[in-house]
């Protein structure tokens, strides 16, 4: 019976050494920062956390050119009565944005005495890049006389969450785009039949066309209904409408370009004269 006591004991203390061996400390001196979003939020105090932001472009009015987002930094550690600087700077690695493409001053953010977090602002531009493909900013926390960064926490203070990753706290990072795609009601064997009366779809095409008669993405989904803007008895009337547009414009010297750089032209009988040019 002893005997068997004895390795019942040594097996809780091997398990109990296992144990502590995963278990990270935390020194209450430490001063650790981290990017942290929180994304949602349960009625059980629950939480979800993220570190990366995603906007697209497409179907905001052309008077919008630049959007700003920020990236929350968070405190674990002590606040102090005096301001403290933090480290931010550009992930080139993992970023695929020009420097056109973005504003940020990285020079003068700090943890302001008495709080436990910053956030860090970054204006995005509306650039042509974004009509082809989504443009990527990674900004990456660094060390520096103030603070040491958290690499890794769990996306959910809910310990039960099973579906909870780790995040790297490290890096924040942003995903822009504008990337138009030709509505299935726009194509050649639609009831519609667009490319009779606006053309062939590109997106500068698109977006002007939808600026000039106030169309939204979903009006381009919902057609020939009784309440539809878009509807096949009404194209012939859009596309003199159009014309008259085009060539307005092309008279006073400020003809609307096409995705190619050409005048924009419509198909016969709404052919826009662009001789006085």
């Amino acid at each position: 019976m002893k005997k068997n006591n004895l390795i019942l004991i040594l097996l809780l203390f091997a398990i109990m050494s296992c144990q502590e061996d995963k278990i990270e400390t935390f020194n209450l001196d430490e001063d650790k920062i981290y990017f942290q979003l929180q994304s949602f939020s349960g009625a059980n105090g629950a939480e979800g956390y993220s570190t990366s932001t995603k906007y697209s472009f497409v179907g905001r009015d052309q008077s919008v050119t630049q959007v700003v987002f920020r990236g929350s930094v968070k405190l674990m550690g002590n606040i102090k009565d005096y301001d403290r600087s933090i480290r931010v700077v550009i992930d080139k690695e993992n970023s695929t944005m020009s420097e056109d493409g973005y504003e940020i001053n990285t020079d003068t953010l700090k943890i302001k005495a008495g709080a436990n977090s910053v956030n860090v602002n970054v204006r995005f531009n509306r650039t042509m890049d974004l009509r082809t493909s989504s443009d990527t900013l990674v900004l990456k926390l660094e060390n520096n006389e103030h603070f040491t960064v958290l690499q890794e926490y769990k996306s959910s203070n809910d310990w039960s969450n099973t579906t909870a990753t780790t995040i790297d706290g490290s890096r924040y990072t942003f995903v822009i785009d504008e990337i138009y795609r030709r509505p299935d009601s726009w194509h050649g064997g639609s009831p519609l039949y667009v490319t009779n009366y606006f053309g062939d779809w590109n997106p500068t095409r698109f977006i002007f066309i939808n600026g000039f008669f106030g169309f939204s993405l979903d009006d381009w989904v919902w057609v020939n209904g009784p309440t539809s803007k878009l509807s096949i008895g009404r194209m012939g009337f859009y596309a003199k409408q159009l014309q008259a547009e085009l060539q307005r414009r092309a008279d006073i010297g400020e003809p609307v370009k096409d995705e190619d750089g050409s005048n924009m032209q419509l198909p016969a009988p709404y052919i826009v004269d662009y001789s006085k040019n």
